[in-house]
C-alpha cells in the first residue's frame, strides 16, 4: 500500500467510523439541553442552536445520511445498469432507441427541481426524496453504462468469441464483466458523490430530514447563521461530509487506476532519478 492510498483510506475511514461507531460513544453525552451556541460540558466543540453538544450531534447524525445516500445510489445504479447494458447489447437499433429516448428526456430535467417537487408533493418524505434522487441519477448512469458497454458488446473481441462458439455466459459473464468492472466502479464512486450532493442540498434547503435532526447536512443548514460565534457547529459536520466525498473519490482513483498508466509513471520517475 502506498502512502497516498493510506491517507485516502484514512479520509474515508474517519467519517465512516464517526457515523457507525459514534452513536455508541454519544451515549455518554449529557441528555439535558445547554445554552445555545455556548460552551459544552462534554466536549470542546460547544453547543448548537438547540443547546445540544456539537460533537454528540455529529456522532449521531451520520449513519442515516450515509445509509440513505448509499441505498439511493445502489438502487439507481442497478436500474441504470440494466437499462444501459440492455440498450448496448440490443441486436436492433429500435430497442436501443426505445430505451434511451426516455433517458434523454430525464437528462433534460433539472435534478434539484425534481427533488424539490417530490419533497413538496410528499410533504418532505425522506423516502420520496430518496426515490427522486435515484431517478435523477438513473439517467446519467444509464447513458454512461451504455457508452461503456457498447464497444465491449459489439467489439472485435466479442465477435471473435462468438465465432469461436463461446457461450453467452462466458462472453458476458467473464469478458464483459472484466472489461467493464474498472470504469463502472470508478463511475459508482462519482455517483455516490452526486447522491451525497443531492441529499445534502435537499436537507440544506429544509426538504429532507426534520429540521431538528442531527443529520450532518441539516446541522450545517440549521447552524449556518452562527458560523462566526459557534464555528464548530457548522465546520464539524461539513468537514465530515467533505472528507467522506473527497476520500472516496481519491481512493477510487488510486485503486482503479490503469496498471499500464501506473507503469509508465513509475518508469518516468525512475528516469528522473
Amino acid at each position: 500500500m502506498t502512502w497516498r492510498r493510506g491517507v485516502y483510506s484514512v479520509f474515508v475511514a474517519v467519517p465512516l467510523l464517526v457515523a457507525f461507531a459514534g452513536p455508541v460513544v454519544a451515549r455518554s453525552a449529557p441528555s439535558h439541553r445547554q445554552a445555545p451556541f455556548g460552551p459544552s460540558e462534554w466536549s470542546p466543540f460547544g453547543t448548537d442552536r438547540l443547546g445540544r453538544d456539537v460533537l454528540a450531534a455529529a456522532l449521531t447524525g451520520g449513519v442515516t445520511f450515509i445509509l440513505v445516500a448509499a441505498a439511493t445510489v445502489l438502487g439507481a445504479y442497478l436500474l441504470g445498469f440494466l437499462i444501459g447494458v440492455t440498450a448496448a447489447a440490443a441486436p436492433r437499433a429500435r430497442l436501443d432507441e426505445l430505451l434511451m429516448r426516455p433517458v434523454d428526456v430525464l437528462l433534460c430535467l433539472p435534478s434539484l427541481l425534481v427533488i424539490m417537487v417530490a419533497a413538496l408533493r410528499s410533504q418532505g418524505s425522506a423516502v420520496a426524496i430518496a426515490c427522486a434522487i435515484g431517478i435523477a441519477l438513473t439517467a446519467p448512469i444509464a447513458r454512461f453504462v451504455r457508452m461503456a458497454a457498447r464497444d465491449v458488446a459489439h467489439g472485435p473481441v466479442m465477435d471473435a468469441l462468438r465465432m469461436q462458439g463461446e457461450s453467452r455466459a462466458y462472453r458476458y459473464g467473464r469478458y464483459a464483466v472484466r472489461e467493464l468492472a474498472r470504469p463502472l466502479a470508478a463511475d459508482l464512486a462519482m455517483r455516490f458523490t452526486a447522491a451525497v450532493y443531492f441529499l445534502a442540498s435537499a436537507n440544506f434547503l429544509g426538504l429532507g430530514f426534520e429540521t431538528t435532526s442531527t443529520d450532518w447536512a441539516v446541522s450545517v443548514a440549521a447552524n449556518r447563521d452562527a458560523l462566526t460565534i459557534a464555528p464548530w457547529s457548522v465546520l464539524l459536520p461539513a468537514g465530515l461530509i467533505v472528507l467522506l466525498v473527497v476520500g472516496i473519490n481519491l481512493l477510487a482513483d488510486d485503486l482503479l487506476a490503469d496498471p499500464r498508466t501506473l507503469a509508465v509513471r513509475a518508469e518516468l520517475r525512475a528516469r528522473r532519478v
